[in-house]
């Protein structure tokens, strides 16, 4: 899973999903990770769903989305 911190988070929303020279992210998932810290899961074209409830993704929500 790709993982980032709320910075890069905030730069590839800011992006229109794009960052640097990567493909473009579809979607950021905010969530609680297992340490109880705040996390933000990168999903690509098809890998939308990624990012559910499980024992290491808790409360997740859409942070951003492309449109």
């Amino acid at each position: 899973m790709a993982t980032v911190g709320k910075d890069i988070a905030d730069k590839i929303a800011n992006g229109d999903g794009y960052y640097a020279d990567d493909p473009r992210v579809v979607r950021i998932v905010e969530y609680t990770d297992m340490g109880g810290k705040q996390a933000y899961g990168i999903e690509y074209e098809g890998q939308l769903g990624k990012y559910h409830e499980s024992p290491y993704v808790g409360k997740p929500m859409v942070y951003w989305q492309a449109e």
